[in-house]
């Protein structure tokens, strides 16, 4: 109905699409242009706006809503979500379209919006990785509490503190304020935090500080393969790469049958580099898993660090080198803030961005990863609930 400020000033119809569980669906809805009688009025005449309906759209707000849906919540590529469209709601959309819609929702939103609304806990999560079909490496931030992708950009062939810098500045910039951070052992990382946020508390990710030491630990019990096959000792060569992976699990994680067998093992590999693994890694349980504060843990290293039998294999000594060295103090930050993660979350948050990657065959831009990034923060971790403070 027009007000008393606006004259009617002329009327349309116009065709657009609804989605119909039975039957195709054409809405013919009435388009009124109004008159503004205001001398003050931006515009003379304007049309006046409809509910479930955008301006200048040929489809309703609800088909959008739901094609969106399908892109982002159910993970599939453009053109099935346009397929399953004619398929279940009985209306078409092309794949221009379903993208065309995709983009100019994600642009009502920016990055700060959005995060100041997940309850960010204070506690990041950084992490390098390369995307599908791509010569370049993305940087990575999340919550390592909640388990939330916060952003993601793309870093370029190189990298370096520079960018790592100008990425932890554009994180500032949307409002983060973390006072502990969680990530893995490269170099450029710690300078680079503590430039942009001093003071703040440093965790290295023990998944990634476990799997060196892993990786240190299997090329010792490949060397000693090798050792065994120059020697002609084949049955034993054999022996050792049935059982490898039952060697290097994780103690903890053995069952009554790798105990009986690894207890065979020992018999045959007594005094071998098979035995000082197995010794290395008790050792190295109870550093990680048994302590309950930072000097029981430094304790208990140099109490293996003042042992020699370990020496003699240039991979356990590397592996010490590694716990001798100024990260040490960083791989020990959660004993003395328990609500600091021993780990983040990132590895498991990539693998799942690498699954929206590959429906995709990859983002192409990184504008479009991005606004992808954005649908999936609402959608995914919002639910819609998106309250926005000032409009665009």
């Amino acid at each position: 109905m027009v007000g008393n400020n606006h004259l009617k000033k002329d009327m349309y119809l116009k065709s657009v699409r609804d989605i119909n569980l039975d039957h195709p669906t054409v809405l013919k809805v009435q388009i009124l242009r109004a008159k503004c009688r205001n001398p003050l009025c931006p515009k003379k005449s304007f049309i006046l706006p409809i509910s479930g309906v955008s301006k200048y759209a040929r489809a309703t707000d609800r088909l959008k809503k739901e094609a969106l849906d399908s892109i982002v919540l159910d993970n599939v590529s453009i053109l099935r979500a346009s397929r399953r469209m004619t398929r279940s709601y009985n209306t078409t959309g092309s794949k221009s379209s379903f993208d065309r819609w995709k983009q100019k929702e994600a642009d009502r939103y920016e990055f700060k919006e959005i995060i100041s609304q997940l309850e960010f806990s204070g506690i990041l999560s950084l992490d390098d990785y390369k995307p599908l079909r791509s010569n370049s490496y993305d940087l990575f931030a999340s919550d390592a509490k909640t388990g939330r992708i916060l952003y993601l950009e793309t870093q370029g062939v190189s990298q370096g503190r520079g960018k790592v810098v100008k990425f932890l500045e554009t994180l500032k910039g949307f409002g983060l304020k973390p006072w502990a951070i969680v990530f893995d052992l490269w170099s450029a990382f710690p300078k680079s935090v503590q430039k942009v946020f001093p003071g703040i508390l440093i965790q290295y990710d023990h998944f990634h500080v476990m799997n060196q030491i892993h990786r240190y630990l299997k090329n010792a019990l490949l060397q000693f393969r090798r050792q065994l096959k120059e020697a002609g000792l084949k049955d034993l060569q054999e022996e050792i790469w049935q059982h490898k992976w039952r060697l290097l699990k994780n103690m903890d994680r053995w069952t009554l049958q790798d105990h009986f067998i690894i207890e065979d093992l020992m018999k045959v590999y007594r005094g071998t580099v098979v035995e000082k693994i197995l010794l290395f890694k008790e050792c190295l349980f109870q550093l990680f898993n048994n302590v309950q504060s930072r000097q029981e843990a430094f304790q208990k290293r140099d109490e293996l660090y003042e042992q020699t039998w370990w020496r003699s294999s240039w991979h356990l000594t590397k592996v010490m080198q590694l716990l001798m060295s100024p990260k040490f103090p960083y791989m020990l930050t959660y004993l003395d803030y328990p609500e600091i993660p021993r780990a983040g979350n990132s590895e498991t948050l990539i693998r799942t961005w690498r699954q929206i990657e590959r429906v995709r065959y990859g983002f192409k831009t990184q504008k479009g990863k991005q606004n992808h990034l954005k649908l999936y923060q609402i959608k995914h971790y919002l639910n819609d609930n998106f309250t926005r403070n000032t409009e665009k």
